[in-house]
């Protein structure tokens, strides 16, 4: 059964308001961050989304199941419960500039485990690509490239939600075999409550009044990202949109500078190119032409998820 052409303006459209929602949650993140600390801005999330998301579920045939795969479920959830957690505790540490740039080495994370894993074939292209990114890594690491000669330990926070946002998109890709996109969601929120509930209570801070609607807005905004992103992806070609997640770099930058005075020194600026050039190396195709799609080549919901660039569902 043919699938439509590729519609890459209107794609890149959603895109974009894709990246605009993920530059908003920062601002929730950044902002609640401030008085309550990271599993208790999960528990918000994950609860939220699935309250909402039940009854979508619910009402279809399909209701969402776990049978067959619990244990790919559990370790999905454990993994991005521990890149929720890394993340949102780096974005309140950090620069957002600079949390934002380290996410991005989640990429040559896939690489390397799809290598392992999956036993996916992976060049020497990729491979010096890895190696490119790895350098970008260390300029915003390497104290001396730091104002002050000062090194943040906070950095590996970013790093480490990388890795776990990594082996959950390795566990997604055989997921996706098994469950659709509104399974993935509903039982993802279910797990992140689940886990971050105890450690939320024993950490918990009495929200203010003010904040209750920014605590319920996190997991709304997260349902709108995500739906926005997924139907980006479904209509245009990964080639076309993957170059178009680097601005979250640009709006996150400007976000931190505008909102809290943060201003990235000139190592950010530099490793992050690093990065986003090796980033763009590891997923260039040669000789790769884009052209008409066949459900064959559709995950079970039907939707088109990018091989190669998995920032848009996983990352806080």
């Amino acid at each position: 059964m043919a699938v439509p052409l590729p519609d890459n303006r209107k794609a890149a459209g959603f895109f974009l308001a894709g990246v605009l929602i993920s530059t908003a949650m920062l601002w929730l993140i950044k902002t609640l961050s401030l008085d309550y600390g990271p599993f208790q801005i999960m528990l918000a999330r994950g609860a939220v989304m699935a309250l909402v998301l039940a009854p979508l579920a619910l009402r279809r045939r399909s209701v969402p199941r776990v049978s067959g795969t619990p244990i790919k479920l559990v370790g999905r959830s454990l993994l991005a419960f521990g890149g929720q957690a890394m993340g949102i505790a780096a974005i309140a540490a950090l620069p957002i500039a600079q949390a934002q740039s380290l996410s991005f080495t989640k990429g040559f994370i896939v690489l390397v485990l799809a290598a392992a894993v999956l036993r996916e074939r992976v060049g020497w292209r990729r491979w010096a690509a890895m190696l490119l990114g790895m350098i970008g890594v260390l300029i915003i690491f390497w104290p001396g490239f730091q104002a002050g000669n000062t090194f943040d330990p906070n950095s590996f926070l970013a790093l480490g939600s990388a890795a776990c946002f990594a082996a959950s998109t390795i566990v997604i890709k055989k997921l996706t075999r098994e469950a659709d996109t509104l399974t993935l969601m509903f039982w993802g929120a279910v797990g992140q409550s689940v886990l971050a509930l105890p450690l939320a209570l024993w950490w918990w801070t009495a929200p203010q009044p003010g904040d209750w609607l920014i605590l319920l807005s996190v997991g709304l905004v997260a349902i709108a990202m995500q739906a926005v992103m997924l139907t980006a992806w479904r209509l245009g070609d990964v080639s076309a949109l993957a170059p178009l997640d680097y601005l979250r770099l640009v709006t996150g930058a400007v976000l931190g500078f505008v909102a809290f005075g943060e201003v990235p020194g000139p190592a950010i600026f530099a490793g992050a190119a690093l990065i986003i050039a090796a980033n763009i190396a590891a997923s260039w195709r040669p000789g790769w032409q884009p052209g008409p799609r066949s459900a064959a080549a559709l995950p079970p919901d039907g939707s088109l998820v990018p091989p190669r660039n998995n920032n848009i569902t996983e990352h806080p």
